[in-house]
């Protein structure tokens, strides 16, 4: 009777749900328990990474040269950089004047003022001319004196042309330019490499990995290392006027911090010394400088290594410090500097001027000492 007052589509609907639920308790009793299954290979769960894991690493900028790439970009930056010389102050001339012999004069010096004294025309501008170009402006002066002069100028010291070889050599200094003289030679000249002793033996203290040469401001691709170990005279490019050789030490251990700060210099290599707080020894920014691209320069000038790191986001957390090596630069670009080879232009004077403001005060130093 009780079945028969219940409606019947409310009774299909509960035998249904009665159903699926029996369904579901049938299924879940039937499943494994779930559990956390590690590969067979894997003892214990993996260890949390490291924070630092997280953070931005730092981007590596270059890819060095081959010798062949080297010795492509040297030649072109030879052909580019190759200037005539000219005369300057202290030069000490001869000039003669064919069938004239009372107008041909020896020893005749190119005075502070840039200019020498000649009989008959006074003055001439000398200094910052060739030599074929002094000869025309005395001719050109002289017609007016002598018919059809034939004039010849001969340097008998050239003392204006000069370059620098600072470093690890016998005898640093500022050598003059007199004849054709190429990189080897010049470190003859200077006395070879320094020599040190090491377990009782004479060894070389120069470090070649890290040696350059630069000219006009650029930093020629000389691979110092093949040229003077191996023998490679590829490498053994003539000097011009002006140019820089830097021999550093490898027994000696600094950091250069350079560019857009306010204290520009050579530090003392420290064991674990980070980027960010080498920084701090240059006391603060210039209003130019640009932050977000500080790069560091490992290795020889000529063919380094790059590497570019967000120093602010270093102090923020989201970027890897850089643990700086011996002999690292630093260099703190401007905002409107976007290109390697600018900023090279720029670090390579400052470079130059730091190390040539070191070997001045050291011997001044000795000469006080004495």
């Amino acid at each position: 009777m009780l079945l028969a007052i219940v409606n019947p589509f409310k009774s299909d609907c509960i035998v249904r749900a009665l159903s699926l639920l029996l369904l579901a308790c049938a299924v879940s009793a039937c499943a494994p328990s779930q559990q956390r299954v590690l590969p067979p290979d894997v003892d214990q769960p993996p260890p949390m990474l490291r924070p630092e894991a997280f953070k931005a690493p730092p981007q590596q900028m270059t890819r060095r040269l081959t010798t062949e790439e080297q010795l492509a970009e040297l030649r072109r930056l030879e052909a580019e950089t190759r200037v005539a010389p000219t005369l300057g102050k202290g030069d000490i001339l001869s000039v003669s004047v064919y069938d004239e012999p009372d107008l041909s004069v020896t020893g005749v010096p190119i005075r502070p003022d840039g200019r020498i004294s000649f009989p008959l025309i006074g003055d001439v501008q000398a200094a910052g001319r060739s030599v074929d170009a002094l000869a025309d402006a005395i001719t050109e002066r002289l017609a007016r004196f002598v018919i059809a002069p034939r004039v010849s100028v001969i340097v008998t010291e050239l003392n204006s042309l000069n370059y620098t070889i600072n470093g690890e050599v016998t005898k640093p200094g500022v050598y003059p330019l007199v004849t054709d003289v190429s990189l080897t030679q010049a470190v003859a000249r200077a006395g070879g490499f320094k020599k040190g002793q090491f377990r009782s033996s004479s060894v070389e203290v120069a470090d070649l990995s890290t040696a350059f040469i630069a000219r006009q401001g650029q930093v020629l691709p000389v691979d110092f290392t093949r040229l003077f170990r191996q023998g490679d005279l590829r490498f053994d490019i003539e000097l011009q006027d002006g140019d820089y050789i830097s021999i550093p030490s490898g027994l000696s251990k600094e950091v250069y911090i350079v560019g857009e700060v306010n204290k520009p210099a050579q530090f003392a290599f420290r064991e674990a010394m980070p980027m960010s707080r080498s920084l701090a020894l240059a006391e603060g920014f210039t209003r130019e400088a640009d932050l977000s691209r500080v790069h560091i320069v490992r290795g020889a000038l000529s063919n380094p290594q790059l590497i570019v790191v967000n120093f602010r986001d270093v102090l923020n957390g989201r970027a890897q410090d850089v643990q700086l090596e011996p002999n690292d630069i630093v260099y703190v670009p401007p905002t409107y500097l976007s290109q390697w080879a600018q900023m090279l232009n720029q670090i390579v004077p400052t470079i130059t001027a730091i190390q040539t403001g070191i070997i001045l005060s050291n011997s001044v130093g000795s000469s006080d000492d004495g």
